[in-house]
């Protein structure tokens, strides 16, 4: 089912299926080295789709439960549970949508972009600790490498959203 949703080019497949197999083991060896992260998380009682749902919110990327169960692909009425449930935690909360008063948008809390940034530094400590084994050279390599390959991303993202405002017009 989610091979419907991943329209690969077919030139480099080959490599962009090589560089997901890295990525992946390098993050398998990498994450979770303290436990910060995991902790956080649990110390929130938070999981991760509430992560995720709650960074779409903080990120502008959705403000309706629609939009978030279209761009994480589950169901609406699992959203509307989690929206619920950070609501209750007081991570979320709903307001008039200025531009339709009818409609109900959510916005992060304080509270929840406080654990985001929190949830931030422990991931990033976590990373940290993953990679001190790497000699520094070939760090700052990787380092180099993953800054382009996020700008292009960043660039591509930001072209769509251009061709997505263009067309909704």
């Amino acid at each position: 089912m989610l091979q419907a949703h991943l329209k690969l080019p077919k030139r480099g497949v080959d490599h962009a299926s090589r560089a997901a197999a890295a990525l992946r083991r390098l993050v398998d060896r990498v994450s979770h080295r303290s436990g910060m992260a995991l902790q956080t998380m649990s110390d929130a009682t938070v999981t991760v789709p509430q992560v995720l749902l709650m960074n779409h919110v903080a990120h502008g990327r959705a403000t309706s439960p629609s939009e978030l169960a279209d761009i994480m692909r589950v169901s609406l009425p699992a959203v509307s549970q989690m929206i619920n449930r950070l609501v209750q935690q007081g991570f979320l909360k709903r307001r008039e949508d200025p531009s339709d008063r009818r409609r109900k948008a959510l916005a992060t809390t304080a509270a929840a972009d406080s654990f985001l940034r929190k949830l931030e530094i422990a991931r990033s400590r976590d990373f940290e600790l993953g990679l001190a084994p790497i000699a520094p050279e070939l760090l700052a390599q990787v380092a180099a490498l993953l800054e382009r390959a996020v700008a292009q991303l960043e660039d591509r993202s930001a072209g769509d959203e251009r061709v997505r405002a263009a067309t909704a017009r």
